[in-house]
């Protein structure tokens, strides 16, 4: 292969990479050392012909693009689209009915960024403090994203886990349904029921999620949740920043979200 076509290569790697915005996420999903994956990025090195199939494969090129100077960065998908059946799903009649039974009119108050809690699984008797933002796909379909961070005990301004999870909510008979994918490890499904609390206007939704991973090392779990609507908008830096794990007496989780997680 000529200069000119591993120096186009490395250049459209690292445009792929910089349109996901977390190289580390991507290293990751693709099992690929950070370190090397920076050699391919400055084109010290090509990458092998198994790293280029993963690579073409994760962002959707062939590798006839990556060799194109004029490589277009394909558009990205919501990632619950790549779940496995997804696209038979969302053209079956199932979800055309829940798409016209949903309460859309009512579901759209509700856009914006919310702190999602429930207890840890991973840092037993810990409340994880997520952020939630739920917003419009399209006139009829809503979606949602979720974010949890996990610090280093010893090291908080370190995180050891973090999981990014993208789904789909639907507002049927007053109650929100979520179900998403979780989009780093790629190999857990989360559903969750919540019912808002009657008062206006409403700030708080109580309700149950469930998870299952596609392997045992992280076992199927149901816990209580709740969503606190913090504002209309969709989050900023500072929220995002909020994604952690607390001690379930710190004074910043609400009252009555502990009541309904400690009942």
């Amino acid at each position: 292969m000529d200069d000119q076509s591993r120096e186009t290569i490395a250049i459209n790697i690292g445009r792929l990479a910089k349109a996901r915005g977390n190289i580390s996420a991507v290293c990751r999903r693709l099992g690929i050392n950070r370190q090397q994956f920076n050699k391919y990025l400055t084109g010290q090195h090509l990458p092998s012909q198994v790293n280029l199939n993963a690579i073409c494969d994760y962002f959707r090129v062939g590798f006839s693009d990556l060799i194109s100077p004029d490589m277009e960065i394909p558009e990205r998908k919501h990632p619950s689209e790549f779940l496995a059946g997804y696209q038979a799903l969302a053209g079956s009649e199932l979800l055309q009915t829940v798409i016209r039974s949903s309460e859309k009119d009512q579901l759209k108050q509700f856009t914006g960024t919310f702190f999602k809690y429930h207890y840890s699984s991973i840092y037993r008797g810990d409340i994880v403090r997520a952020v939630t933002s739920i917003y419009p796909i399209d006139e009829d379909i809503y979606g949602y994203s979720n974010l949890e961070r996990f610090p280093n005990k010893n090291r908080p301004e370190k995180h050891d886990y973090v999981f990014k999870y993208h789904g789909y909510v639907f507002m049927l008979h007053g109650r929100m349904f979520m179900a998403d994918l979780e989009s780093l490890q790629r190999n857990e499904i989360t559903f969750s029921i919540y019912t808002p609390i009657a008062r206006n206007p409403v700030k708080l939704f109580f309700g149950v999620t469930s998870g299952v991973a596609s392997n045992m090392y992280r076992e199927p779990y149901t816990s209580k949740s709740v969503l606190d609507f913090r504002s209309p908008n969709t989050p900023v830096k500072v929220d995002w920043k909020a994604a952690t794990v607390v001690p379930p007496d710190d004074e910043s989780l609400p009252m009555e979200a502990m009541e309904y997680l400690n009942h």
